[in-house]
């Protein structure tokens, strides 16, 4: 044991020693080679120091940057930062042609980097170029030019020669420019733009490929006295293609503009300076009219889905005008493309603008814009437009919309299976309506199948109505208004009824009375009364005042009415002061039926009383029928006609007629006289004359005409619902009524006939 233990412990006293030995062995060998180190260095700082005075440098840069620019350069002073940096201190680029004497380029400092190592194979490797807080003032001159210099092409390698003469070559790899300002001013328009807080940094520049390099800045725009900063990052490759700006290449250029609560994505590709080409795509988060406050739309509640917007362009023109040959932009089912010119030579810049969308729903844009929603939309439809930006103001020369199967209610006229366009022009003041197909509401009336074209144009309204049916019979109408906006509008107007029942149309004005009234401000009808002359009293009340004045024709291949009927009805009218009450309306009437009946005078005579005091003749006839004095066979019963017209003028409501008669092989007439609608009187002189009669007695002198027929002569007058009758002598009845049928009227309904001819079309 004594033996072993004294070999373990001379083999611990080797290991302590060799040890201890071996440490002082390396401790020495690092100082010996720290030393070595601390001499090169200081030996290469001597080198650097006698090849590189700062003074000389700082006269070299200078010379080398006027010469490259070809603009005075300042530098205040240089010195040495840090063992291995330079700095510029007072460095700026003098403006000779924009604004002269003014800095085009200036800087707080200018940091090179540089390897000094390299120093020793006789190369200045510049790390690192660093532009702190610089400002770049770009000026447009009132000829059009730029500031900007042509930079003389550097050689791809730039050799230096020392003070000593010794050949230094001269790379830089990295370029870095901190908190810049770059500056845009046009002296012909006074237009001015800045970019602040722009940080860039170029990775191994080269001026003849790619090279990578990453910004980030605030763009601050002014927009009707608000200002707004937008905060840029993106990152790139650029080839400044040896500065010949024609080259110039940016690739994959990614950005993030921080403009709403999640930031736009934007990629660019740019090509050629002088006349760039660019290639942009923008991927932009929903938003509302809250985040663009800058604008002033405050009132106007909007917000727009998650969108993808691309642009394809050149920027021509000296920078002066972007052409956009193609864009789109998609946001949910909507895809709209364009094309358009934005031209900034004028103080307040020029845009002219082409865009086109898909085929998109209808339904569900409420959302988007909450205004849409009064209006209930169904079906599918397209837009297109024109948009042009002129003397600071918006407008759009031409829009255009297309619907299929629409389904919506337009100030409260409900549609349905609406198929059609609209074109509008001239920023909204020339407009285009057309329907192929559709159902409209107009209260209680019903048009179906309508084809309706209608322009609005220099303040007139043309609308026609080629085919339809008004509450299942078919229907056709053209209106023409002129100064629709005007108080004393004038409107023309030609319908055509297949059949015209007069109390169901007389409904349908109603109708639309009911629902334009609100729209154009007129207030509330008057209650609807009942009784006896109701249908007068409720249609005198509710005539329309939107038509102060009011001509045209009216035509149907039939009429059917309570009291007549008949074929090929025509009227031709021309009022003034159509308003509710009629005690202003004056004007002209002139209609003509054929082939008709005039409906059971006896019935009738016993539901209304001044239809029994007209009739009072007729029943006294019928009385002496019946005693057998004559027989005429349908007196009081259904009256056949072959010809029956009136003339007629308004004054203040009160209608004179001019002549009015009735051709029959029963019964003919003629009317004379006047009818006060307003006061409910009237005072009518009646002629009549029977026919196809066969006598059983004599009958009173009285009671027959020259002939000898059958005759009554009498007057009716007072008020409609107390009238008095008065028999007069009937012995010029024949004469009358047939001076009456060869006076006619004064028209030959020429103007309808020429109307059911027609097109039916509103010119676009």
């Amino acid at each position: 044991m004594t033996k072993k233990k004294g070999k373990w412990l001379r083999f611990l006293r080797f290991s302590k020693n060799f040890g201890k030995s071996f440490a002082i062995f390396a401790l020495r060998t690092f100082l010996l080679f720290s030393m070595l180190a601390i001499l090169a260095g200081v030996a290469g700082w001597i080198l650097f120091l006698r090849a590189f005075n700062p003074q000389h440098i700082s006269e070299m840069l200078t010379q080398e940057l006027q010469t490259r620019l070809g603009r005075p350069v300042i530098i205040s002073s240089l010195d040495l930062a840090f063992i291995n940096t330079l700095e510029l201190k007072g460095f700026s680029v003098l403006d000779t042609e924009g604004e002269p004497g003014r800095a085009l380029v200036s800087a707080e400092s200018v940091m090179l980097t540089f390897s000094l190592p390299a120093l020793l194979d006789k190369k200045l490797i510049i790390e690192d170029v660093t532009l702190v807080a610089p400002r770049f003032n770009v000026v447009r001159q009132e000829n059009g030019l730029y500031n900007i210099p042509q930079i003389q092409t550097p050689q791809r390698e730039s050799v230096y020669t020392s003070k000593s003469g010794e050949r230094f070559v001269v790379h830089v790899n990295n370029w870095t420019v901190k908190n810049a300002v770059l500056s845009y001013k046009d002296l012909k328009t006074s237009v001015t733009h800045a970019l602040y807080g722009l940080n860039l940094y170029f990775e191994k520049l080269r001026f003849d490929e790619l090279s990578r390099f990453t910004l980030d800045m605030v763009f601050r725009s002014e927009w009707e006295g608000n200002i707004s900063d937008m905060e840029i990052e993106g990152t790139g490759h650029v080839n400044f293609a040896d500065f010949d700006w024609g080259k110039f290449a940016l690739r994959s250029f990614r950005a993030q503009a921080y403009l709403f609560r999640k930031p736009v994505e934007i990629t660019l590709d740019l090509d050629n300076l002088r006349q760039p080409y660019f290639n942009l795509q923008a991927t932009i988060p929903a938003f509302t009219n809250k985040d663009l406050s800058l604008f002033h739309l405050e009132n106007n509640a909007f917000s727009l889905p998650k969108s993808t917007v691309t642009a394809k362009g050149v920027w021509q023109n000296d920078y002066q005008q972007i052409k956009l040959e193609q864009a789109t932009l998609t946001a949910a089912d909507i895809k709209a493309t364009g094309n358009g010119l934005v031209t900034f030579s004028q103080p307040s810049y020029v845009a002219d603008f082409n865009v086109a969308t898909n085929t998109f729903a209808l339904s569900g844009k409420e959302k988007y814009w909450p205004l849409l929603a009064k209006y209930k939309m169904k079906g599918s439809g397209s837009l297109s437009a024109q948009i042009k930006r002129q003397g600071g103001k918006f407008s759009v020369p031409l829009f255009h919309a297309d619907v299929k199967d629409a389904q919506g209610e337009l100030y409260t006229f409900p549609l349905e299976n609406l198929t059609g366009e609209i074109q509008i022009k001239d920023h909204f003041t020339d407009w285009y309506v057309r329907t192929q197909t559709g159902k409209v509401q107009v209260d209680r009336t019903t048009f179906e199948k309508l084809q309706l074209s209608t322009t609005w144009r220099k303040g007139n309204l043309y609308a026609h109505i080629a085919d339809s049916d008004l509450n299942g019979v078919p229907f056709r109408m053209s209106v023409t208004v002129n100064n629709l906006k005007s108080k004393n509008r004038k409107i023309r107007t030609n319908l055509y009824l297949k059949k015209l029942d007069p109390m169901a149309f007389i409904e349908t004005v109603r109708d639309f009375v009911t629902v334009i009234s609100p729209l154009v401000g007129a207030g509330p009808a008057k209650p609807e009364v009942t009784g006896e002359l109701a249908w007068l009293r409720n249609f005198r009340d509710r005539l329309p005042n939107f038509m102060p004045n009011l001509a045209g024709t009216f035509a149907a291949d039939t009429f059917s009415s309570q009291i007549l009927s008949g074929n090929n009805f025509d009227a031709e009218f021309d009022f003034t002061g159509l308003e509710e009450g009629a005690a202003r309306l004056n004007g002209t009437l002139n209609t003509r039926l054929e082939g008709g009946v005039i409906h059971q005078m006896e019935k009738l005579a016993e539901e209304q009383q001044a239809l029994n005091v007209t009739f009072q003749p007729f029943i006294i006839m019928n009385r002496m029928e019946k005693a057998g004095s004559f027989k005429v066979g349908k007196v009081l019963k259904d009256v056949e006609f072959s010809d029956m017209a009136v003339a007629a003028e308004f004054e203040n409501g009160k209608m004179n007629i001019k002549n009015a008669y009735t051709v029959g092989p029963t019964i003919s007439a003629n009317v004379s006289g006047w009818t006060d609608w307003v006061n409910e009187t009237f005072d009518l002189t009646i002629w009549t004359m029977f026919h196809n009669t066969s006598r059983g007695s004599a009958l009173a002198e009285n009671l027959t005409d020259e002939s000898g027929n059958p005759a009554l002569a009498f007057r009716v007058s007072a008020a409609m619902n107390k009238p008095k009758l008065e028999m007069k002598s009937a012995k010029k009845a024949g004469q009358t009524i047939q001076t009456a049928q060869e006076q006619g009227l004064p028209t030959d309904f020429h103007t309808a006939e020429e109307f059911l001819k027609g097109d039916f079309h509103a010119k676009k």
